[in-house]
């Protein structure tokens, strides 16, 4: 069996763990730097920023929005004194995750390719990553799936420098942030039992905690301790839930997220991986098997299945591939090194230049986001202010804007209906650039505001 070994010179733990948070550091200010651009969070964390208002004030309502997830409302809630700058910090923490996903695979797939080859599998490895759809998307706007992937892979890295103890922790973390991560927490916790006996009572904890932190506030915030199950039953349309077989539309949704070349050689990554018994590919091709097996059983139970629950096995393939990429770097520089070197340096210029259009499409729809969240605290100003408006009457806004207008007005996701009459207020605007404008305004009520994309509407109760 061929000895897994470290790329580069050797570092002590000490040394390792002050190079990641040097990563850490340096991801957080990328990600301060990318705030100078228009940004909007997306619906489900601008939920997570209401929720977490309300956890801080101790007046938590979960029955309306997504499904509940705690590690968001945890960071939240602790941002929620910060009043309005809470939103751009969520957005600082949930990119700078992302980024340091991306680092995080470039590393980890340059320490399994080892040798040569390692620049080259980083490269096809964090390409790999940013070429998935709805990874680039999702960081940007604020979804939790870029902190998801950087704890993942900082569980398998730290597990590799022999840190177990944090190893759990981050796998734990990962467990607060998908519930499909529990069986493999659950894996591991069972792993250090039987290896790491002084880390047992740590293992207890977490996998009583895990559980705890996602029941126990549906129970305070809905009195449902299943509300956030039956949430996640009710898929968009298009979803895989929806289909004659939603296993194998899950199965199929997950191959298309993921770009072909990446596919193939994450395929030839765990081939060679078997023919030379490497664990740790093996082990990691496992894990993102398990993963996507659990979401397609869980898509036949009735939960939605679509894309964004793919993303943490997807970069685990991106993290293959550039395994694989790396070692045939390393076979072909052995014979021809002077022509490897210019050729994988095409490839990955290729590969960049072929996702600038999605980039640009991307920095436009952020644009419109952010024009929708800042015309939107305009309106309410001019509008008379958010105590005013609660107090006129029912609120009412258009599909997918409940989490925004709460947030803006301090009112519950709950308070928000889709249907205006009167007396109420109505929050118009189009969802996106090409969307008519929503809701419908029924007669009796007059125009209070207007800013940009948005229209407030009253007819206020005597």
């Amino acid at each position: 069996m061929r000895k897994w070994r470290v790329v580069g010179p050797p570092q002590t733990k000490a040394g390792r763990s002050g190079s990641l948070w040097t990563l850490g550091a340096a991801c957080l200010a990328a990600a301060g730097l990318s705030l100078l651009a228009p940004w909007a969070p997306t619906y489900d964390p601008w939920a997570w920023l209401v929720w977490g208002r309300e956890v801080a004030g101790l007046d938590l309502d979960t029955t309306a929005g997504p499904a509940w997830k705690p590690l968001p409302v945890l960071a939240t809630a602790a941002l929620a004194p910060l009043g309005d700058a809470a939103p751009a910090l969520w957005l600082l923490l949930a990119r700078a995750g992302g980024l340091l996903a991306v680092v995080l695979a470039f590393r980890l797939a340059a320490r399994l390719a080892g040798g040569r080859g390692g620049w080259f599998a980083g490269g096809v490895a964090a390409l790999g990553l940013l070429g998935t759809v709805g990874f680039l998307r999702g960081v940007a706007g604020g979804s939790s799936e870029g902190l998801l992937i950087a704890f993942a892979l900082l569980a398998v890295v730290r597990h590799l420098d022999g840190r177990r103890g944090q190893a759990l922790a981050l796998a734990a973390a990962a467990s607060l942030l998908r519930p499909e991560a529990w069986p493999l927490l659950a894996a591991y916790a069972l792993w250090l039992w039987r290896r790491e006996p002084g880390l047992r009572l740590p293992a207890l904890a977490g996998l009583a905690l895990v559980p705890a932190l996602w029941l126990a506030p549906e129970l305070w915030g809905s009195g449902d301790l299943l509300r956030s199950s039956e949430r996640a039953r009710v898929p968009n349309p298009g979803q895989p839930a929806l289909a004659d077989r939603p296993a194998l539309a899950t199965l199929r949704g997950f191959a298309e997220i993921v770009p072909l070349p990446v596919l193939a050689l994450a395929a030839a990554g765990v081939a060679l991986a078997a023919v030379r018994r490497e664990r740790v590919p093996l082990a990691l091709a496992a894990g993102a098997a398990a993963w996507v097996a659990l979401v397609a059983a869980m898509a036949e139970a009735g939960f939605s299945g679509e894309g964004r629950y793919l993303l943490a096995p997807a970069a685990v393939v991106a993290v293959l591939a550039g395994f694989a990429a790396g070692r045939a770097y390393t076979a072909v520089a052995a014979g021809s090194p002077r022509v490897a070197a210019p050729a994988a340096a095409a490839v990955l210029a290729v590969a960049l230049a072929v996702s600038l259009p999605a980039a640009r499409r991307l920095g436009n729809e952020l644009a419109y986001a952010a024009d929708l969240r800042a015309d939107l605290a305009v309106a309410v100003d001019r509008a008379g202010g958010s105590e005013r408006l609660r107090a006129c009457g029912p609120l009412y806004a258009g599909r997918f804007r409940f989490p925004l207008v709460a947030w803006h007005v301090g009112a519950h996701i709950s308070e928000l209906g889709l249907a205006p009459r009167a007396p109420g207020v109505v929050f118009r605007s189009r969802l996106t650039p090409e969307e008519p404008t929503s809701p419908a305004v029924p007669a009796g009520y007059e125009l209070a505001a207007r800013a940009g994309a948005w229209e407030v509407h009253t007819a206020c109760a005597a």
